[in-house]
């Protein structure tokens, strides 16, 4: 999976949030922060969000990778950030398997 793949996957993913949820969806760029620019996109629909982008990947996003960031206060995450999170989530369970 590219860095690319991961950025589609998870703007595809945002606007099918945004329309399940009868709400407008702007184009997004790599550089917006999804709470930021999308109504009511917020905590309560991260979890769905990050399991539709894994699916849409292919790929196991456990339930402690915070996807969007903002874990224990911390910092929000961009779409580019979002996406490099999870290709590095990918990339450490493929070695963790390789290395067994």
């Amino acid at each position: 999976m590219t860095l690319d793949e991961a950025k589609a996957a998870i703007i595809k993913t945002l606007q099918r949030v945004q329309d399940a949820s009868g709400l407008s969806c702007p184009a997004l760029t790599d550089r917006d922060v999804p709470r930021r620019v999308l109504d009511q996109f917020d905590s309560t629909v991260w979890p769905v969000a990050t399991s539709w982008i894994a699916k849409e990947l292919g790929v196991k996003i456990e339930n402690n990778v915070h996807v969007f960031g903002g874990k224990n206060g911390g910092p929000l995450l961009t779409i580019k950030q979002s996406a490099q999170l999870i290709c590095a989530h990918v990339a450490a369970q493929s070695f963790a398997v390789a290395a067994e």
